[in-house]
Parts: structure tokens; C-alpha cells; sequence
């Protein structure tokens, strides 16, 4: 098995990669249920929740990964917009890209959409070797081992076969597979 091969194995297995399973409304619904939208992002390009939305939704469907998985993973790492780890809201980093602990930051960009395409094109290095469809604004992303988390449930480092993966959290991958889960069900 290559790295990103599919195996009779996997049918329980998530795919990052492929056609979105969910809607701009199903995620604007899901939020809602968990937080308020920022007015921090009344001034930018994303001033609406439906925007904002809108822009993961389309930014997912460019590149052929999986809305659901980016914007779990986005509510997962900012908590729902809240932020308050080392990563601030004035950054547009929805992924928590180069935050590695300790203070760091991390990435910055320069306004929402260019964010969350860098988060899209992050998660496309783990998932697939596929060329990116647009110009890389992914700081990070020549530092993957391209398509070594194919799935979901191979984003934490130590539920991946090969040893890597997006976080340390041993409970990362469950996590967010529960969070896609529920927001599919909206």
C-alpha cells in the first residue's frame, strides 16, 4: 500500500479528498448551535457568517477537499471563532498553521478568504500528492509528507500508520470525526 491508496480495509475510514457531503447552510446551522460569529469580522472580507461559510464551501470545492472536513477542523482549532490559544483572531490562521505550542503564533494572512485557502491547501498536503489549483499561500505546505493522511482518522500523529499527521492530541482524530459527523447531520 502507497501512501494515500485505498485499502478494502478502509471503508470506515473518512476521506479528506473528494466532493463536499455537506451545505453553506448545514455549516452556518452547525456554527450557530455552538457560538455567535465574531463581530471582529464585520470589517473584512468575510462580514457574514454565510460569507464566511461560503468561502470554506468554495475554497474546498477548488482544490476537491472535503467542506465538512475543513470546516470541522476550523471550528476544532479556532474553537468555533473564539480562538484564545497562542493563535489570535486578527491572524485569519483557522487551522492554527506554525502554531507549535510554546507561544507561537504561528501563520498570518492577510484577510479571511486567503486564510482559509491556506488552511484548504494545508490539509491538501496531508490528504493527497495532487497539484494545487491555485497559487500556494500555505506557508507550511512544502513541509508535509504529501498525502501521508488520506482520512480523518489519520490527521493525529498517533493514529497514523506512517507516524504523522496534524497534531500530537492522541483524541485529535476521534474528535474531529465526531464534530464532521454532527455537522453533516444538520
Amino acid at each position: 500500500v502507497t501512501l494515500g491508496e485505498s485499502t478494502p480495509e478502509s471503508t470506515e475510514l473518512y476521506s479528506i479528498s473528494g466532493d463536499s457531503n455537506v451545505t453553506v447552510s448545514q455549516m452556518m446551522a452547525y456554527y450557530k448551535k455552538f457560538a455567535t460569529y465574531p463581530s471582529y469580522y464585520a470589517g473584512t472580507d468575510a462580514p457574514t457568517l454565510k460569507k464566511f461559510c461560503q468561502f470554506y464551501y468554495n475554497e474546498c470545492e477548488k482544490e476537491g477537499i472535503r467542506a465538512e472536513v475543513a470546516f470541522a477542523q476550523a471550528m476544532k482549532e479556532t474553537n468555533f471563532l473564539r480562538y484564545g490559544g497562542d493563535v489570535k483572531i486578527s491572524q485569519f490562521n483557522f487551522a492554527g498553521i506554525g502554531a507549535v505550542g510554546g507561544g507561537a503564533g504561528g501563520a498570518s494572512f492577510a484577510n479571511v478568504r486567503t486564510g482559509i485557502r491556506g488552511h484548504v491547501q494545508h490539509l491538501k498536503a496531508y490528504a493527497n500528492t495532487e497539484s494545487l489549483n491555485g497559487a500556494c499561500v500555505d506557508p507550511r505546505f512544502d513541509l508535509v509528507t504529501r498525502g501521508c493522511a488520506p482520512y480523518v482518522e489519520w490527521l493525529g500523529i498517533s493514529t497514523n500508520p506512517y507516524g504523522k499527521g496534524w497534531a500530537t492530541d492522541p483524541t485529535y482524530s476521534v474528535s474531529l470525526r465526531k464534530m464532521i459527523d454532527m455537522l453533516l447531520d444538520f
